[in-house]
């Protein structure tokens, strides 16, 4: 009786604080304005709850200055006070993180009186509480003090550098603890100018590299070949200039730029020597950051990011311009949260143009509504962003309450699956850390997992596996001397092979194999058509069942007809193209031998991909490379045999089997290339005859 009321007490108490937990899920499960997504471990969209929320509007009416017109930034400084660039009106107003009023700078002068900043754009404050404005009117710096007088100006700089030499339209300016400053200038595809404490020019910093891509290099190759007038016809390829920058806690710069061509690397982190450090760990280079680029008819659209901001606590995140959207990513890179939009509503944005940070608060200027959103953290997003940082802490451990809580409330969270792995892998469940691993597509956390639990099984059964093995190695012996009978030399000479072996034959004995399968006629067609159907079933065991340390592809999705066409259709077309080409070059084999042979060439393929399949099943990571020989010996040897099979059933040289094989792919191209163009045709016809039908509706 007690023991059942202590267990019925415990019982409560779990269902009490099982309900406190969806209690606080359900309350914070608040709706926002505009689509909530995210991207799955597989880079597609899909929705997902909030990690910001937007709370509220702050109009100038709203603190007291009247109308914003036209602001360009917002600025917070180190004590939490707010900037705001409000260029139409021509002043400076600053408030607190609580958005009352404290000063208004609409007067701005110099030993000389007063003086007018044309058009001024980007804000910093320094530590000092130096005030830098980016003026693209005047073509200048301003650094004022908190009483609107102009302490020193940062005009262009006098270089021999031919970059420097560009006109200096400063557009974005940041100050590091040192002192140091940095300019960006409409045009310049150079990086940031870098001024010193007194202004003098120091070089630039940060510039992005030029992409390689397919056109850059086919270009590449023809101006290595073309005159001087003809070069300076082509396209000149130019590093991508940065479109905003920032400074983070941390001492280290932060750049976007909009590389559309690969639209990756669009968010980076940077030394002091001007390199990218922001890695994506999963993929060990950088990430395509913001929305993944679709094509609408022949238009990419992609994300243009026009400004960045790191919080206190290192989230980066980063405002799309094209769709008004907010993309914040912690410092490996991961994306967290996707918020905002455009539109009228809150939380929607007309033509936003900077974010900035209190503390993990995000505030968006909207230039053309005159405006700051306020978006705080949901209980998601606080969840998120504290087990982020013991996370990225290496605190795995401590991390794992808050990622169950996460888990619970946004099952598709990839991070909080990997952080899951990690505290249950340090625990030493490994089976368990090895579920959450795969549910977040973690391949090298995975593998980790695995290794330890594969470790442990062979610690604890490693004297049972040995006894069986040797057991096992005695078995085959005695059977071997058992069974086995001398064969002479007259009978090997004399033995026929049965035509059922013949694909083994072909295979163990390549050169000579071939040449006895023409002699003797024993190619079969069932066996034949049995072999390219377990060439296709094959294709589709190694697309499903290959281990997942290994397996690019998703199970839960599989096109059988695709994989069908890329092995039986190939094959098929293969077969044709090479009889209709070797007819030409008066070759022996007819239709139905081409077929046979080439169908008994694949079955060192099919051996070894299901040899690689099952190894994939037990190895990790750092063994790849014994799975990828026995694919490539595979390959190697299924290439021999078809060499050796079309040099016999043609009866051709080897010089003459060559030519007729790279004939024979390139027929297959051709053939290929015919089926799409007609689909296409057929395609366009039926578009045309739908088109006649629906006006010949419109018009009865």
């Amino acid at each position: 009786m007690t023991i059942a009321l202590i267990l019925l007490i415990g019982l409560l108490f779990q269902i009490l604080g099982s309900a406190k937990v969806y209690a606080y899920i359900i309350e914070d499960m608040r709706e926002v304005p505009y689509y909530q997504y995210n991207y799955d471990v597989y880079l597609h969209e899909i929705p997902s709850a909030a990690g910001y929320y937007p709370v509220k509007v702050i109009k100038g009416d709203d603190i007291g200055v009247g109308e914003f017109k036209n602001p360009t930034d917002v600025y917070v400084d180190d004590n939490n006070m707010i900037y705001i660039m409000d260029s139409g009106n021509k002043r400076l107003v600053i408030c607190d993180q609580n958005f009352k009023l404290k000063k208004v700078i609409n007067k701005f002068f110099d030993t000389n009186g007063e003086v007018q900043i044309a058009e001024p754009e980007g804000i910093f404050v320094d530590k000092n509480g130096l005030i830098y404005i980016c003026d693209k009117g005047s073509k200048l710096v301003w650094i004022i003090n908190q009483e609107g007088k102009v302490i020193r100006t940062i005009e262009k700089p006098v270089s021999d550098l031919k970059a420097a030499q560009k006109d200096f339209v400063p557009f974005k300016v940041v100050v590091d603890n040192a002192g140091v400053i940095y300019v960006l200038s409409l045009g310049s595809f150079e990086g940031a100018y870098m001024f010193d404490q007194n202004g003098s020019f120091l070089g630039f910093y940060g510039s992005n590299k030029v992409i390689v891509t397919w056109q850059l290099l086919v270009d590449k190759f023809w101006k290595s070949i073309l005159t001087k007038e003809q070069k300076s016809s082509m396209v000149r390829y130019l590093p991508t200039e940065c479109t905003s920058i920032d400074i983070g806690k941390d001492g280290f710069i932060y750049t976007t730029s909009n590389l559309t061509d690969v639209s990756q690397g669009e968010i980076r982190k940077l030394n002091y020597l001007g390199e990218n450090i922001l890695w994506y760990k999963k993929q060990g280079q950088t990430r395509d950051f913001g929305d993944i680029p679709k094509y609408y008819g022949k238009e990419l659209e992609d994300t243009y990011f026009i400004d960045i901001d790191v919080t206190k606590d290192g989230f980066i995140s980063a405002l799309d311009y094209e769709r008004g959207r907010i993309f914040q990513y912690d410092q490996n890179a991961n994306l967290l949260f996707i918020c905002g939009g455009k539109g009228d509503q809150v939380g929607t944005f007309r033509d936003p143009v900077a974010i900035d940070s209190i503390n993990n608060t995000l505030l968006v200027l909207d230039k053309l509504k005159g405006s700051i959103t306020v978006f705080e953290e949901t209980l998601l997003g606080k969840l998120v962003h504290k087990a982020t940082l013991l996370y990225n802490d290496g605190k795995y451990e401590e991390a794992k309450r808050l990622w169950e809580q996460v888990h619970k409330m946004d099952f598709n969270f990839a991070l909080a699956q990997v952080g899951l792995g990690k505290a249950l892998l340090r625990m030493n469940k490994f089976e368990d850390a090895m579920y959450y691993f795969r549910l977040a597509n973690d391949k090298d956390g995975y593998s980790e997992a695995k290794e330890n639990l594969r470790n442990d099984f062979l610690k604890k059964n490693f004297g049972v596996l040995a006894t069986l093995f040797i057991i096992l190695i005695i078995a085959i012996y005695v059977a071997f001397k058992k069974f086995r009978k001398p064969i002479t030399a007259e009978e090997i000479l004399t033995k026929k092979i049965s035509k059922y072996k013949y694909p083994i034959h072909t295979m163990l004995h390549p050169f000579r194999g071939f040449e006895e399968l023409k002699e003797e006629r024993k190619g079969s067609i069932g066996l034949s058509l049995l072999i390219v159907f377990f060439f296709f079933l094959v294709a589709v065991i190694n697309r499903q069942y290959t281990g997942f340390i290994f397996n690019p592809y998703r199970q839960d999705k599989i096109n059988i007809i695709s994989l069908f066409s890329s092995t039986v259709g190939i094959f098929f077309f293969w077969v044709l193209s090479n009889w209709m080409v070797t007819t030409l070059m008066e070759g022996e084999g007819k239709f139905e031998e081409v077929w046979i042979f080439s169908a008994y060439s694949l079955v060192p393929y099919i051996i070894c991909t299901i040899i690689a399949v099952i190894m994939s099943q037990f190895m990790i990571a750092d063994e790849a490379m014994f799975i990828n020989f026995v694919k490539m010996l595979g390959t190697l040897w299924t290439a021999v045999c078809l060499f050796n099979a079309t040099k016999a059933v043609h009866q051709f040289s080897a010089g003459k089997t060559v030519g007729a094989m790279i004939t024979s792919a390139i027929g297959v191209g051709i053939i290929l290339f015919i089926i799409v163009l007609m689909l296409t045709l057929f395609g366009q016809l039926i578009d045309f005859i739908v088109n006649i039908y629906s006006e010949m509706l419109l018009r009865m």
